[in-house]
């Protein structure tokens, strides 16, 4: 086999001198089929790479296409094309185009009929079509899928071959993108053409079957193998690296359950699309939706393949420095066991799930999210402030545990990930703690948890081994995750050699109250799983406490890990959080107040059965605005905090035992059914009381918008007492059953 290759040839240049066939048993024409996905994207981007090139107004922009296989026959002057014929198809057909549009096909048509599809009928049928087909044909649209398919030597039966349906496609796609203009041709039919590509010539008179068996080049080339060209086109000194070290480790990566060998391609393109994501947020912090497309092209479902993004978007994030993604992936390869250990170690593990290496969910067929990827990033900058030698497990350890604290604790996304680049960027010193030590900050984590990783940080350096031991041990302890100041404040949230005094005895007060293992749904032992717990805690409350901290919509009254979690941290309770931590659990007695609703609420919560009551029957509750009223919500099964008149009035009424909250005024719903003198009501949320029949509202007017006229009802907002009230309830009666001796059939009074 003759390995000459020429460099640098144009599709011109070829066409002028040579024949050029596609073999009988090459596979179709795929460049133009439609699957609306990464084929459609592919032929995007290609075409519009190819009108860069050609349209560039400095001469600079070169689209290289890379390598043709083909056999040369110079007796008879033709090139038989065993590998890149979808390539040479599409720059043939653009040049048709072209050619066509600026009514100049008749200047280059005796070298475009060097091109053909070889004894494929219906191809070649239609390649020689394209001949006759002339811009007068249809002055009008200028459209140039209906000047082929109205030509009268046109038949619709060759669209039952997949390369004239492809073509059709692909120069539909051409026409799109390329305006009407002028003077493309000039650029198009030269030997200048800045659309280029190199041929590696095969023996003499060869067709090249036996290559292409041999190169299994009957499939199409995956994404990341048209990356790979483009990648060691631009960077030739990596050619060998993507088929040596790093494909044996992607390799490994790509074993699946039953250690078989995928396709590596994935996870190669996969990481590729990982790490240029993550440099091109640290140089450019733009808005979230920039780069996406990186993050967004990964494997899916059961695709075969991530979406194609053209080479030029990837060359800002190597084009400065290309050795940094190669000694990062080198740095990988070597310390992959190491970094996996140390993660594992101290990683928190979820319930009832195995623990997952964020490295593996970058570079494997998974899913990865922000958290993952600011895991990346982390790991990204101390192997770069290392100088990627060789990982120190003890160095590293620190590193991975406090960016462990300030991801998990944290809210990261694509909006904030641009932000959390530009402060991991900014640190200077590969020890963290010494770093931390400093009072630097690191800005967009959140702010509790920096100032708390400050503080353990300079406790350890302090105090050494003894107390990294001690903090990573309470930082693993049940639902905790990293987040453990309330073990080390005072009772007015500050951190002194003092506060950290009080740190073994709240640890331990946290072990007697909390399970050890991570229980999401009642994270108390079973000594306090009642509500006497989170009671102690509400009578400490300060009045001013109130709107702070229990008008929140994550669920307040229940013993779930995550309520107890977001008391435990709360900056505006840290007094009550501190007592209960140092033991003080007995319930303090608060005084009831008509005047104060917050005072009230308190003592009804930490004095009374009410919080009992709703632990056990509404936990996933807390207390919002809600119709005119203060609610323990959700609404059908709330408690109405501050509907006192109503229910002393509705307590001289028949009630359903379900309706009041034991030991309690309180009535449970925000719609109370009640009977009085043989009728049926409701007292609504909307402090509206209709006439029911069968649970529903009695109609006085169907076809009325105002409530009075539409149903039997009265607003009772502004009632006195139970004897006005009463006078009321007459009045809607009266009134349905004048309606009904109006008209005999239609009312009919539940007596």
């Amino acid at each position: 086999m003759d390995n000459n290759v020429k460099s640098n040839t144009n599709f011109w240049t070829e066409i002028s001198k040579y024949k050029i066939y596609v073999p009988y048993y090459q596979r179709d024409y795929a460049q133009g089929r439609c699957d609306g996905g990464r084929i459609d994207n592919i032929r995007k981007v290609f075409v519009e790479e190819l009108y860069q090139a050609i349209t560039d107004p400095k001469g600079e922009e070169i689209c290289h296409l890379g390598l043709v296989f083909g056999s040369y026959d110079e007796d008879n002057k033709t090139f038989i094309a065993v590998d890149g014929q979808q390539r040479l198809t599409t720059i043939f057909l653009l040049h048709w185009f072209v050619a066509w549009r600026e009514g100049k096909l008749s200047n280059y048509e005796k070298s475009l009929k060097n091109f053909s599809w070889d004894t494929r009928s219906y191809s070649s049928q239609f390649v020689a079509l394209l001949f006759n087909i002339k811009p007068f044909d249809i002055k009008l649209s200028n459209n140039v899928i209906k000047a082929i398919k109205t030509h009268y030597n046109y038949f619709s039966i060759w669209e039952n071959d997949p390369t004239v349906k492809g073509m059709l496609t692909m120069v539909e796609e051409i026409e799109t993108q390329y305006p009407n203009e002028d003077g493309l041709c000039a650029k198009l039919f030269s030997n200048d053409c800045n659309i280029r590509y190199d041929i590696l010539r095969l023996e003499k008179n060869s067709d090249g079957r036996t290559y292409l068996k041999m190169n299994s080049r009957g499939r199409s080339l995956t994404t990341f193998e048209l990356f790979k060209s483009k990648f060691i086109d631009n960077y030739s000194s990596f050619a060998t690296k993507f088929d040596t070290d790093w494909l044996i480790f992607m390799l490994a990566m790509s074993k699946n359950e039953n250690d078989d060998f995928a396709d590596p391609d994935v996870s190669y393109m996969n990481f590729i699309n990982e790490y240029t994501y993550l440099i091109l947020k640290s140089k450019d912090n733009k808005d979230s939706d920039t780069y996406k497309d990186f993050i967004e092209a990964k494997l899916k479902d059961n695709q075969i393949d991530v979406p194609f993004i053209s080479f030029k978007e990837y060359k800002p994030a190597f084009d400065k420095n290309v050795d940094c993604f190669s000694n990062f992936f080198n740095w990988i390869i070597d310390n992959y066991e190491k970094i996996k250990r140390v993660d594992e170690e101290l990683g928190f593990k979820p319930d009832k799930k195995e623990w997952e290496f964020f490295l593996d969910k970058i570079i494997k067929s998974h899913k990865p999210n922000f958290t993952h990827r600011a895991k990346f990033l982390s790991l990204f900058k101390y192997a770069n402030l290392t100088k990627f030698d060789v990982l120190n497990e003890k160095l590293y350890r620190k590193w991975n545990r406090v960016f462990r604290n300030l991801i998990e604790n944290s809210d990261i996304d694509a909006a904030k990930f641009g932000d959390i680049c530009e402060t991991v960027n900014r640190i200077n010193n590969s020890d963290i703690y010494v770093y931390l030590s400093c009072d630097e900050e690191l800005d967009t984590f959140d702010k509790g948890q920096v100032k708390e990783e400050i503080a353990k940080a300079k406790q350890i350096l302090n105090g050494g081994n003894e107390w990294e031991s001690k903090i990573i041990e309470a930082e693993k302890y049940a639902f905790f995750k990293g987040a453990i100041r309330f073990l080390f404040q005072d009772a007015e949230g500050n951190v002194t050699d003092e506060s950290w005094k009080g740190f073994d005895t709240k640890l331990e007060n946290a072990r007697k109250y909390f399970k050890p293992e991570k229980d999401a749904k009642n994270c108390l032992k079973d000594e306090y799983n009642n509500a006497n717990l989170l009671k102690s805690l509400l009578s400490r409350f300060e009045n001013e406490n109130f709107w702070s901290v229990l008008n929140w919509s994550h669920r307040t009254f229940n013993n779930k890990a995550e309520t107890w979690r977001y008391y435990l941290l709360n900056s505006n309770i840290v007094n009550p959080i501190h007592q209960l931590l140092m033991g003080e659990i007995a319930i303090l007695i608060r005084e009831p107040s008509e005047e104060d609703f917050a005072q009230n609420t308190l003592y009804q919560l930490s004095n009374t059965m009410l919080l009992d009551f709703v632990m056990k029957r509404i936990p996933d509750s807390w207390i919002r605005d809600y119709h005119f009223h203060k609610a323990i919500f959700p609404s059908g099964t709330g408690v109405f905090l501050n509907a006192s008149d109503r229910d002393n009035i509705l307590d001289s009424f028949a009630l359903d035992v379900e309706t009041k909250v034991p030991d309690t005024k309180f009535l449970y719903g925000s719609d109370i059914n009640f009977k009085y003198e043989g009728h049926n009501f409701q007292w609504y949320r909307t402090d509206f009381v209709y006439l029911m029949k069968n649970d529903a509202r009695q109609f006085k007017n169907e076809n009325a918008t105002e409530e009075t006229e539409k149903y039997y009802c009265r607003d009772v907002r502004n009632i006195k007492g139970v004897d006005e009230f009463k006078s009321i309830l007459k009045e809607i009666v009266e009134d349905s059953q004048e309606k009904a001796n109006s008209t005999p059939s239609d009312i009919n009074i539940e007596q």
